[in-house]
């Protein structure tokens, strides 16, 4: 990044991936007929506010879904290689599932363990049915109030997807769906990838990902 001629280089970030696909949604929300629950133990009226997710964490896996998961896989290559260059490496995606957001709900802060990579597919989802909000929580040595906030200095960020968007991102940023402020339940897909083959370099402890 350049700003006339001083170059600012935004170091050690971390890459998120945003794209509008063609995905048919509308076809797919057809085909959904998982059981749901909400994760965790909370209260039961903590329940009632909170985003539910499909029991099943491999929904990918059933044939019905065969060219879907091929083309997030091809969407996420992009990601992997195109961007991030890790181009030694294939993936396997570990984990997938539903989620349903209803009026009012929301999810809280969280991230995903045992993986590298996370993405979400949205279904359906509008303005005022909950973005994605991403939060550091890197310890800071002074909290600042900035006078515009921006990819270099935020220390939160929310992202509004539309139907068909889907996003990529370390699985280690935690984020949470922000409440639903609509009518209408808001439907995405989540997945987890692994790298598979040689891992590390010259060096490095090194392992092999099956």
């Amino acid at each position: 990044m350049q700003q006339g001629n001083i170059k600012i280089f935004p170091l050690f970030s971390k890459v998120v991936c945003v794209k509008q696909t063609n995905i048919n949604c509308e076809n797919i929300l057809k085909t959904i007929n998982e059981k749901n629950s909400v994760s965790g133990t909370h209260s039961a009226i903590a329940k009632k506010y909170l985003t539910s997710a499909s029991t099943n964490k491999k929904v990918l896996d059933q044939s019905k879904y065969k060219n879907l998961k091929k083309e997030i896989m091809k969407e996420f290559y992009y990601y992997a290689h195109g961007v991030l260059n890790y181009k030694n490496n294939k993936f396997k995606m570990t984990t997938s599932w539903f989620t349903k957001t209803e009026a009012n709900q929301q999810a809280n802060y969280h991230n995903h363990n045992n993986c590298m990579f996370s993405g979400c597919l949205y279904l359906k989802i509008d303005d005022n049915s909950g973005g994605i909000n991403f939060t550091n929580y890197q310890n800071s040595r002074f909290l600042l109030v900035a006078t515009k906030y921006d990819t270099l200095n935020a220390i939160d960020f929310t992202i509004q997807p539309q139907t068909g968007t889907i996003i990529f991102f370390p699985s280690e940023m935690h984020h949470r769906i922000l409440q639903n402020k609509s009518n209408e339940e808001r439907v995405s897909l989540a997945f987890n990838f692994l790298p598979v083959g040689h891992i590390g370099g010259d060096g490095d402890s090194q392992a092999i990902i099956k």
